[in-house]
């Protein structure tokens, strides 16, 4: 295979994995529904999936940025949304991030998708070693080539990049999308014009999957071709692609909330058994349905930057006016002061070498250009 149609092939599963994270997020929160409203068997089920994805982080159940723990029931606080392409051999990178910010007077949720190639320091938790700068997708590579602590450098890092503690996070990978859509019993969507695309395994041509106007249901293997295609006549290019993903989540939602749809709560459960990580406790999981509502006006920060060759290796360099911007913003949400952090906000700056890193050697790869839409998260 060309080194062309990798990048492409490439940049195209990172924009999938972007929409596929909305979309688990939504999972979530409906899980926690589900849990707190409906029966004790799928109460139970939920339970034990919580149990088993239970992970501790090395920093204890405290944020190094929080003066005491914060409660998801009565506290603001953020979880950090990582997806990871767990079938590779070797360490894991992150191939999507969002940080998700939960204000718990006005129920709202804000959330920042952190392009996978920004430029920022890699903080090593343990403080074991320096890795210096590299992209941001490494950190975790970094961590879970240290005893398996991928999710521990990436948590450091965010909450270095933006000066905001990362109370909670939630780890998944993405096999099991198409079985998730599958065990609601498809989803009710308003296909706006024809199109065609690409199936889950980049198939184009008499393997594409086609979509007509109007009305259907979908399986699992259409919705994800109806929240990926931007490019057929008439689908809107990325604004249009984000209201169809939006129409998935509301689909979801609406499908999850009738009563019909509950045997499938165990199906939505088992799917993803073996796919999911978090140190949120069975209880902070149905803390969350307080926020299911919000799920219909949830305001997507996205980060600005440009694109930088300077080092010979393509990073996306942000721009740290806006980012100072952004994580202002979150303070706000959070109701912190921009001065009750200790960690500095600027991507790029420490007290320590900030030579570029090497990425382990399972996460080095020749990391191609991108066009800084390509690299640039979309809102949803």
């Amino acid at each position: 295979m060309d080194q062309t149609r990798k990048t492409e092939q490439q940049i195209k599963k990172r924009k999938r994995l972007k929409k596929i994270l909305y979309i688990v997020l939504a999972i979530v929160l409906i899980l926690a529904c589900s849990g707190a409203a409906y029966s004790y068997y799928l109460t139970k089920k939920l339970e034990n999936l919580a149990n088993h994805a239970q992970k501790s982080l090395v920093r204890g159940d405290k944020s190094n940025l929080r003066a005491a723990k914060v409660d998801p029931v009565k506290d603001n606080f953020t979880i950090l949304f990582m997806g990871i392409d767990a079938r590779q051999k070797g360490p894991s990178r992150s191939d999507a991030l969002i940080l998700a910010t939960f204000n718990h007077k006005t129920k709202k949720v804000k959330l920042v998708s952190i392009p996978r190639d920004s430029k920022v320091q890699i903080i090593d938790p343990t403080h074991q070693r320096n890795f210096g700068i590299s992209k941001i997708t490494h950190a975790h590579a970094y961590g879970d080539a240290e005893n398996g602590h991928g999710e521990d450098f990436t948590i450091a890092t965010v909450e270095h990049l933006f000066n905001v503690p990362v109370d909670y996070y939630v780890q998944v990978d993405f096999d099991s999308f198409v079985k998730i859509i599958n065990s609601l019993g498809g989803v009710d969507v308003k296909v706006p014009v024809k199109l065609v695309t690409q199936n889950s395994k980049d198939q184009t041509g008499k393997h594409a999957i086609v979509l007509e106007p109007g009305w259907h249901k979908l399986n699992g293997e259409q919705a994800l071709a109806y929240v990926r295609n931007r490019k057929s006549p008439g689908a809107g290019g990325d604004f249009g692609r984000g209201r169809r993903q939006m129409a998935v989540i509301e689909a979801m939602i609406s499908k999850a909330t009738k009563l019909s749809s509950i045997t499938k709560y165990s199906q939505v459960i088992d799917s993803l058994n073996g796919h999911f990580e978090t140190n949120l406790t069975f209880g902070q999981l149905l803390s969350l349905r307080n926020y299911a509502g919000a799920l219909h006006g949830i305001k997507t920060l996205q980060l600005k930057g440009s694109d930088d060759m300077s080092t010979g290796v393509y990073y996306f360099k942000l721009d740290d006016n806006y980012l100072a911007k952004i994580s202002h913003m979150l303070h706000q949400q959070l109701g912190l002061t921009d001065s009750n952090s200790t960690i500095s906000g600027d991507s790029s700056s420490s007290s320590i070498n900030s030579s570029s890193a090497a990425a382990p050697s399972s996460a080095t790869s020749s990391e191609p250009s991108a066009s800084s839409s390509a690299a640039t998260s979309q809102n949803p």
